[in-house]
């Protein structure tokens, strides 16, 4: 891989001390040795940014055997492998699993265009140097510009034997438990969307922080007088197959939504963990027959806190003046309330100033674009079942107010967990949504 020196002007024609002399060896000496300068570290939302790299930007790559292909980067001057995994996905842009019903996207087992090549920004490195060697064949160099300006890069590979041992995920479908280096989530083996244990490192207080994720549907049958509510109960998710890598691990949860004993919906739950985060996908095709069915529907997806008393919460749209948990709505959380959220504004902010924030975005899938609104509850004594504790301290997320009259709906729900967000949420918010900027070069020999 040939890069173009800068132009070195030297200058020779004066006399130079004896001082100055030794001055000019010494620098020039630094100047021949291979560059041992490290890169600024990354702020610590940036360094767990997970880069996805589609297949069809990787044009060297292609139809490459998946099993065959690596990634490595410079680290401290030497060439490293870093933590990668591929994700092959099928026609409906989802990850593939085989033994579901939506078909690949391209050839299994080989790097297809909608295949996806992912890896954490921080293990991006210095850009290689022709001394740099590594075991098989450069293929691409993929470079990320990010918000601080500086350019960072990692190579593909071919061939190589290397590997690293790094697992910023690791997943126990037996045990239904996952675990990264920040946070671990226990799940009810006979129904995923329903959470046994969920601990948090450095976290300040003797309880669980979170009591459970809460999928609600209300809808009536043919009437609006016959209208009910499912919940955790009957929204049952059971794991159809998983996929474990050290970047992200995702599973593929079987659901079915039943109303009055009709299974109304059959929907396709994702749900990817990731090193400092938790993202739910969901997709279903609503039948154009049952959806008639369907008087008034309405779906939320929540995330019901334990006992955060004190803890603050802000929303894109609502008073800059935070709400505070108190066990009740005061004006400003009523404000909050009131005021929204929207498909393109919809960021959920909560602090518990114990080591723990929380932030929650929503995004429609497809040409999906139904109103939504806030879910909020602060309430000491109020259950909602089913739940481990007592009281909603507080239970926030969102509510579609309308499903489709049919064809393809979908959403995705992510939870970003951190020890503190640092400066303004309208700032924060913003860099976790901004990517850094992708550029890849074919690497000729």
């Amino acid at each position: 891989m040939n890069h173009k020196s800068d132009n070195v002007t030297l200058i020779t024609s004066q006399k130079i001390k004896p001082f100055r002399l030794m001055l000019f060896v010494a620098m020039s000496c630094l100047i021949s040795m291979p560059s041992m300068a490290t890169l600024r570290p990354l702020s610590e939302i940036a360094a767990f940014q997970t880069i996805m790299v589609e297949g069809g930007d990787l044009a060297a790559v292609l139809g490459e055997p998946i099993d065959k292909i690596s990634l490595a980067a410079v680290i401290d001057d030497e060439m490293e492998p870093v933590p990668y995994q591929i994700d092959e996905y099928n026609s409906g842009g989802a990850v593939f699993f085989e033994n579901w019903s939506v078909p690949i996207a391209g050839v299994q087992n080989r790097f297809d265009k909608a295949d996806k090549l992912l890896f954490l920004q921080k293990d991006a490195g210095s850009r290689r140097k022709s001394y740099h060697r590594f075991d098989g064949k450069f293929l691409a160099e993929v470079a990320l510009t990010g918000e601080d300006g500086i350019t960072r890069y990692v190579y593909v590979t071919k061939g190589s034997r290397l590997r690293s041992e790094e697992q910023y995920v690791r997943y126990s479908a037996e045990d239904a438990l996952v675990e990264t280096d920040f946070y671990s989530l226990t799940y009810n083996p006979e129904n995923h969307v329903v959470w046994d244990d969920f601990t948090l490192v450095n976290y300040i207080g003797d309880e669980n922080p979170l009591d459970a994720l809460k999928l609600r549907m209300d809808a009536g049958l043919i009437t609006s007088f016959s209208k009910t509510t499912l919940n955790n109960n009957q929204i049952v998710a059971i794991p159809a197959g998983e996929h474990i890598g050290p970047i992200r691990t995702t599973t593929q949860m079987d659901l079915t939504l039943w109303l009055f004993k009709i299974p109304m919906l059959q929907v396709s739950l994702q749900i990817h963990h990731y090193p400092k985060s938790i993202v739910y996908d969901v997709r279903m095709v609503i039948p154009e027959v049952r959806r008639k069915l369907l008087v008034d529907p309405t779906l939320s997806m929540s995330l019901d806190a334990n006992n955060l008393l004190g803890t603050t919460v802000r929303t894109a749209l609502g008073p800059k003046q935070p709400g505070v948990v108190d066990g009740e709505i005061g004006e400003v959380e009523q404000q909050l309330i009131e005021a929204g959220l929207t498909a393109t504004e919809n960021w959920i902010w909560a602090s518990t100033h114990r080591n723990l924030d929380i932030v929650a975005f929503f995004d429609f899938l497809g040409d999906t674009d139904e109103p939504i609104s806030t879910v909020y509850v602060d309430d000491k004594f109020l259950e909602d079942q089913p739940e481990r504790f007592v009281g909603q301290l507080p239970n926030m997320g969102y509510k579609i107010e309308n499903l489709p009259d049919t064809g393809f709906f979908g959403f995705v729900t992510s939870l970003y967990i951190s020890n503190g967000f640092k400066g303004e949420p309208e700032d924060f918010t913003r860099s976790m949504r901004t990517m850094p900027e992708v550029v890849v070069r074919k690497i000729l020999k």
